[in-house]
């Protein structure tokens, strides 16, 4: 009886150790993958920034345009 529980308690150790293991893997690649993500969202947001920085570009030249052609029309 004695060597059946200490059987029962050594399995209960092994299997929390191969859980153990399995989550610190799992951990590891979910910490790469939200360091990926980070890296995209960071590459996406200088996007953002230099597309709204040649909106602004755009709208000033137009709006340069716009003026010319109403002196014009005076």
């Amino acid at each position: 009886m004695v060597e059946s529980s200490f059987s029962a308690i050594e399995k209960k150790i092994s299997d929390l150790a191969e859980m153990v293991i399995t989550l610190k893997k799992e951990k590891a690649s979910l910490a790469a993958q939200l360091e990926k993500k980070e890296a995209e969202a960071r590459e996406l947001a200088r996007k953002v920034e230099e597309m709204n920085e040649e909106r602004e570009s755009i709208r000033e030249k137009v709006e340069t345009i716009l003026a010319r052609i109403e002196s014009i029309e005076l």
